[in-house]
């Protein structure tokens, strides 16, 4: 006779392991934004409270440790999952020629859409955390007794004036600049300044918001029914306009700090 531990199946598990990383993922987009939508100058307080928050996080011990355990591994266990579903997926939210299912309706364009936008930030995701921990990531220097940041920046005609506001020191290397201050805040301030100077940038990472805005909180209402949180058709569209709104706040969040430098 199979024991109750054998009845569960190794995919049942993984379900429920992908909806419980994905639920803590939303929690981490949201704060991630938050943070990043102070960026914006006309936002955060003049960029100041993104300075803060950055050095903030920057300050705590062990800081790779728990990107690894709290972000990296999360992040590994749902895209795992989340590619095999996508690749074992069978959408029919669109119209057909008759030579396959078509039923155009909002959930199924919603599972369409899920699908979609988990390519967008499996791509996205790489590429971010390349670009702003490795590529664009300020170093670390030591100035006498100092310890300084420093980061390469394109010159460019309000570079200056944000720097003497931020008491970033500012040297002419060719036709680049290098800038470093006392703390991370203050360079990681101008390095996302500098890269949403590019309108391809900008252009892709809106991309890149728009879709995990999306994946997030369609995720989240899905997952609700997985948890068996909400089973009732009344309880799954009330939840809706919810989580509608949880996307149109992420989107701000996002957007403000691409466009609001």
């Amino acid at each position: 006779m199979a024991t109750r531990a054998e009845l569960i199946s190794s995919p049942f598990v993984w379900r429920r392991v992908h909806s419980l990383m994905g639920l803590w993922l939303v929690l981490y987009l949201i704060e991630h934004l938050i943070v990043n939508s102070q960026a914006a100058l006309w936002l955060g307080d003049d960029g100041n409270k993104f300075v803060r928050l950055v050095n903030s996080l920057e300050s705590l011990p062990y800081l790779h440790v728990i990107e690894i355990v709290f972000i990296g591994i999360p992040l590994l266990l749902h895209g795992y999952w989340g590619v095999r579903r996508s690749l074992t997926a069978k959408t029919n939210g669109s119209r057909s020629d008759g030579t396959s299912p078509s039923l155009p309706y909002g959930r199924n364009r919603a599972f369409t859409w899920q699908r979609l936008s988990s390519w967008i930030l499996l791509f996205g995701i790489l590429a971010h955390v390349i670009q702003m921990r490795f590529v664009q990531m300020p170093q670390e220097i030591q100035v006498g007794n100092e310890t300084r940041y420093a980061v390469h920046l394109k010159d460019d005609p309000k570079l200056a004036s944000l720097a003497s506001r931020f008491n970033v020191s500012l040297v002419q290397e060719g036709n680049r600049m290098t800038a470093t201050a006392s703390s991370p805040g203050k360079v990681i301030l101008l390095m996302v300044r500098e890269t949403f100077k590019n309108p391809l940038m900008c252009a892709l990472y809106t991309l890149f918001v728009l879709a995990a805005a999306f994946h997030a909180f369609n995720g989240l209402w899905t997952s609700f029914i997985t948890w068996g949180v909400m089973l009732s058709y009344r309880s799954q569209r009330t939840m809706l306009p919810i989580c509608w709104a949880g996307v149109a706040l992420l989107i701000f969040l996002g957007l403000a700090a691409i466009w609001g430098g």
